[in-house]
């Protein structure tokens, strides 16, 4: 059962705004502190092999006691430390940062690659019958990981807006002016009351197993999955050629359940 979007969002602010130990700055602060000081007291020759080193046994270990899930190996073709964590705010939502430190130059980056804007928030909260951002964690999360799959293929296929599915629903957005995944709303569309021409996208991910909590706080089954996935899809083709509306901007559309919650009132009180 759906909830009054005016709650929903009411909710979503609040919730978005009660917790100061996700402000992103001061996470990337504790984050970086620990990886400073590992190496203000390493002593050995800063060889590539030594940081390595270091970087497995002594950081690693440490942002893991921080509720972190550090990578240390390669991405790419880059080499060092990989973590991503997720922040939230009122004005901003929920943002996923990717921070990295790579070998042997020892810079350090730190970017929001995906961010779930209130709007999207509430959305979420009102299809899926809460008014607790507790209880749409899961999606939440699942989303975050399914968005490092979904945004290198829209950046592949030159997509100007994404949808990024979950286990109860799709997330859709756009991608920014620097490849960043912005999602700005949430439809069931089993449960929309109305066709949409993100349907057959969705529709795509049907196959997508039940995650059970531990899968999806570890990532890597979720990620596995969203690649073999979109690789068997685009054998038989691209999914800008399926469909041709993801290479148009976004645009926002009125929900028409938003007039019937405020017309509502006004229809009780009729005589």
């Amino acid at each position: 059962m759906f909830v009054d979007p005016r709650v929903a969002h009411g909710r979503a602010r609040f919730d978005l705004s009660r917790s100061p130990r996700m402000v992103a700055e001061e996470r990337r602060a504790e984050i970086s502190d620990v990886v400073a000081q590992c190496l203000e007291h390493f002593a050995g020759p800063r060889t590539r092999r030594n940081l390595m080193r270091l970087l497995a046994r002594q950081v690693a270990p440490k942002l893991e006691r921080l509720g972190l899930d550090p990578y240390v190996g390669e991405l790419g073709q880059a080499q060092g430390l990989f973590v991503n964590f997720s922040t939230m705010s009122g004005e901003h939502g929920l943002r996923e940062f990717q921070l990295q430190l790579t070998v042997p130059d020892l810079v350090l980056k730190s970017f929001a690659s995906t961010v779930v804007r209130p709007h999207a928030v509430a959305r979420c909260m009102q299809r899926n019958g809460t008014t607790s951002l507790a209880e749409i964690e899961q999606e939440t999360t699942i989303v975050f990981v399914l968005a490092r799959v979904i945004r290198a293929l829209a950046l592949v296929e030159g997509w100007k807006q994404i949808g990024v599915p979950s286990n109860r629903g799709l997330f859709i957005g756009e991608m920014t002016a620097n490849d960043d995944v912005c999602l700005k709303t949430y439809i069931k569309p089993e449960a929309n009351g109305r066709s949409s021409r993100w349907d057959g996208f969705a529709a795509l991910f049907d196959a997508m197993p039940h995650w059970h909590p531990t899968q999806v706080r570890q990532g890597s089954e979720l990620l596995q999955w969203m690649v073999d996935h979109i690789v068997a899809l685009r054998n038989s083709a691209a999914l800008s050629d399926r469909f041709p509306f993801l290479l148009e901007p976004y645009r926002s559309i009125d929900d028409p359940l938003d007039a019937a919650w405020k017309a509502a009132p006004d229809q009780r009180c009729a005589p």
